[in-house]
C-alpha cells in the first residue's frame, strides 16, 4: 500500500469519524452539543486537509493504477459533491 492510498484512506477515515460523531446521540457519548460538534468539525478538517494533499499528490504526472487513484481523489470529490448538494437544497 503506497502513501496516496493510505493518504486517502485516512482522510475516509476522518471524515466518516465526523458524520460518526455527529450522529451518535448525546446520551451514548456523554458529550454535551458543542463538544460534539467541535468533535465533528475538527474530524472533517483533518479529512479535508488530507484529501486536498493526497489529491495534489495525485496530480503530479506519475502513472497510478485504478485503486490508488481512486483512494486518492475520491475523498475530495465527494466532499465537493455533497457541499454542491447541500448549498442547492432551501
Amino acid at each position: 500500500m503506497n502513501h496516496l492510498q493510505k493518504l486517502g484512506l485516512a482522510s475516509f477515515f476522518f471524515l466518516g469519524l465526523g458524520i460518526a460523531s455527529g450522529a451518535v446521540p448525546q446520551s451514548t457519548a456523554g458529550w454535551s452539543p458543542q463538544t460534539a460538534v467541535a468533535v465533528a468539525l475538527i474530524c472533517y478538517g483533518i479529512g479535508l486537509v488530507l484529501a486536498l494533499i493526497a489529491f495534489m499528490q495525485s496530480r503530479k504526472g506519475q502513472s497510478l493504477n485504478g485503486p490508488t487513484k481512486f483512494l486518492a481523489r475520491a475523498p475530495l470529490a465527494l466532499v465537493a459533491i455533497v457541499v454542491l448538494i447541500s448549498s442547492s437544497v432551501p
